[in-house]
């Protein structure tokens, strides 16, 4: 798979800004990862941010931390966000077979951040879903111009290691 062919595939449904233009088969390769572990599933990146109080925040502004899968879960969202999320652990919690989901994500170094099912991956996580999720990764420039909120992800990864 090559990025144009990354495009096609999750091209429409990705909402979070990406910057099309500035990826293509020089700068950026696709690859794709597998995850079984709980811990390596909470450590991925959402495109989610918080204030410092904690409060649902913006990529766009700098003082708005981004969380991971694993922060997500555990975070008291609005009405909208927190019923979808419950809707899907509701869904998953009768659910005896492994939950298996395909996440396209964007890669700048060791930062993994999951561009589209943020809802579904951190409402699987939270019901303590036996997860199987196979990560299609668009491998990119460490950049904000590509994909913004880029510079937050890698200033709390930094802080946390």
């Amino acid at each position: 798979m090559d990025v144009s062919d990354f495009k096609t595939l999750f091209g429409d449904s990705i909402r979070t800004w990406l910057d099309w233009d500035a990826l293509d088969d020089e700068n950026a390769r696709v690859e794709d990862l597998v995850l079984l572990s709980r811990e390596d599933v909470g450590e991925l990146y959402t495109v989610w941010h918080v204030d410092p109080a904690g409060n649902p925040g913006e990529w766009s502004h700098p003082q708005h931390r981004p969380l991971t899968i694993a922060q997500a879960a555990g975070t008291d969202w609005p009405d909208d966000r927190q019923e979808k999320l419950d809707r899907i652990g509701e869904e998953l919690a009768d659910d005896d077979e492994p939950v298996q989901l395909t996440v396209p994500v964007y890669r700048a170094d060791d930062n993994l951040v999951v561009l589209d099912s943020n809802h579904r991956i951190v409402g699987a996580y939270r019901a303590e879903a036996d997860l199987r999720v196979l990560l299609v990764v668009l491998a990119g420039p460490a950049s904000s111009l590509v994909l913004p909120g880029l510079a937050q992800v890698e200033n709390d990864r930094a802080g946390r290691i």
